[in-house]
């Protein structure tokens, strides 16, 4: 059983890549700024399943981005409430980098939200009036997995287990 909830689990970031629309595809991102949690939700654009490393996007100059250079550790959490599966990976950032290629296959859409004249979290007087330019603020962040805890919700019993890359990622029951 635990190993078939690990595979489960790879199984569904691996269809988040492909499926908009898939639960995992959206999930948590929490980092830490000044000495207290900050999360955001974010997209999974690309997920490793050898390595378990999980892949976003971002402006560069976003908090995210000093958080994460300040302290390499994150969360992300994912959950899918349709089977009521709740995913907390640990992990470590393994790269932050601007790939100008990965930019220019982005939709003209998507490419406006790396080239705003203001960093994210600016005070602006009117949504309307923020402007777009040529400079690209993109950046791909990876994270490597360090440990996955699942909990499975089921009305007749739950059930939680823990993984880490220390351990190959056996896994264990802990108590739900």
């Amino acid at each position: 059983m635990l190993s078939k909830i690990f595979i489960n689990c790879i199984e569904k970031w691996r269809t988040s890549i492909k499926d908009k629309n898939y639960p995992f595809r959206t999930f948590v991102l929490s980092t830490i700024q000044d000495n207290e949690p900050k999360s955001r939700n974010v997209i999974l654009r690309d997920f490793d399943p050898n390595k378990i490393i999980f892949t976003i996007y971002t402006d560069s100059r976003s908090k995210k981005i000093q958080n994460l250079n300040k302290s390499s550790s994150a969360q992300l959490l994912f959950y899918d409430s349709v089977n009521l599966l709740q995913v907390i990976v640990k992990a470590g950032v393994v790269n932050i980098n601007s790939d100008l290629n990965i930019f220019n296959s982005l939709s003209e859409y998507s490419k406006r939200n790396y080239t705003s004249d203001i960093p994210p979290g600016t005070k602006i007087e009117d949504p309307a009036s923020l402007k777009h330019g040529d400079k690209i603020n993109f950046s791909q962040i990876s994270f490597q997995a360090m440990t996955i805890e699942c909990l499975q919700l089921n009305k007749y019993q739950n059930i939680r287990c823990f993984y880490s890359a220390e351990d190959s990622w056996k896994g264990f029951y802990i108590a739900p």
